[in-house]
């Protein structure tokens, strides 16, 4: 039995390398297919942009870590506001670890137990993550639909969306997220851990759609703050993009897709802090509005089907640099106990 466990295992670990390694080389082919491209147009970091991207990045996190809070205090715990959105902030950083175990086990571990439970808090995890993820998606499907039907694809895309809501937000509908803490309860008892720390059945009680509803509501704003700190990137290096709200709010919609719908379809992948997955699909989203960009400004398609895609990655690479600056910058400065 345990044979057959490392074998899907080594499968899956295999997969996601192979996945990773597939992203590098094309990110690779296609900056040398087209870098020659990209300098013969003039361009340099804009570092008010980009310390205004680090800035929205930063504020992003601060909604869904009142989230995690407000799930606890819904579970009858008592986290502080700062507690709680120091242990967010540094238990980010444990995405990059495969698996994401580490980010439970940090959360929960740097939160005074004496008046929060360690396995409630990490149930509470599990909670905002599924509910940032599936407010993601059903946002992603939103902004397709309502902004973006007729692109190419945009039906294909708008039905992944869907699919990733229903995958990520039917575990955390409450009677099934109580149903799966219990059997969780059983399979930690059998492991032999404390019953004090396993009992959390009852307090499952308080979780409840409103609940969910707040968690959907404060998400969003997240999904919004990580589209803008993506406008930051892209003003960053020297793209004007047009007003936010100009179109309709359709640029503002359009960066809020890109982020969420990349972010969710690499938590998905299972793949560590998302890395490969997520640049590539946020590069992909991007060449589409870089294209209109280029061709706007009387180049070839293939000139600016070209550059488009070069553009789209050196912003996917940007915003990756500008994301984990933040994170540790943030974890490094929380780090300290007050």
């Amino acid at each position: 039995m345990m044979s057959q466990y490392n074998t899907k295992r080594l499968v899956v670990v295999a997969i996601k390398v192979l996945i990773f390694l597939a992203v590098v080389v094309w990110v690779i082919w296609e900056l040398n297919k087209s870098w020659s491209k990209i300098s013969e147009i003039e361009w340099q970091a804009n570092y008010y942009w980009l310390v205004l991207s680090a800035v929205f990045y930063f504020l992003a996190y601060i909604p869904t870590s009142l989230f995690w809070r407000y799930s606890m205090i819904s579970l009858g715990q008592r986290p502080g506001i700062y507690e709680s959105i120091r242990a967010y902030y540094i238990g980010h950083l444990g995405k990059y670890v495969p698996g994401k175990a580490v980010v439970v086990i940090l959360r929960s571990g740097l939160l005074d137990h004496s008046r929060t439970s360690a396995s409630v808090a990490a149930a509470a995890v599990f909670l905002e993550t599924l509910t940032m993820m599936s407010s993601g998606a059903i946002l992603s499907a939103l902004i397709v639909l309502v902004w973006f039907r007729g692109m190419e694809n945009g039906v294909w895309l708008m039905l992944l969306a869907v699919g990733m809501a229903v995958g990520a937000g039917l575990p955390i509908i409450p009677p099934v997220f109580r149903m799966l803490t219990k059997r969780l309860v059983g399979l930690a008892k059998k492991f032999g851990v404390s019953q004090k720390e396993v009992d959390v059945e009852q307090k499952m009680l308080g979780l409840s759609f409103r609940t969910l509803a707040v968690g959907f509501g404060l998400t969003a704003v997240t999904w919004i703050f990580l589209g803008l700190s993506l406008w930051g990137a892209i003003n960053g290096i020297g793209i004007e993009t047009e007003p936010l709200f100009s179109s309709g709010g359709a640029p503002l919609a359009r960066f809020t897709l890109a982020a969420s719908f990349s972010v969710v379809l690499g938590f998905v992948l299972m793949m560590p802090g998302g890395i490969g997955v997520r640049d590539f699909v946020l590069a992909m989203v991007l060449t589409m509005y870089f294209e209109e960009y280029f061709l706007a400004k009387e180049m070839s398609n293939l000139d600016a089907s070209t550059l488009a895609t070069s553009y789209a990655i050196v912003v996917a690479g940007i915003q990756r640099a500008v994301s984990i600056l933040v994170e540790l910058f943030v974890a490094a400065a929380m780090f300290k106990k007050p």
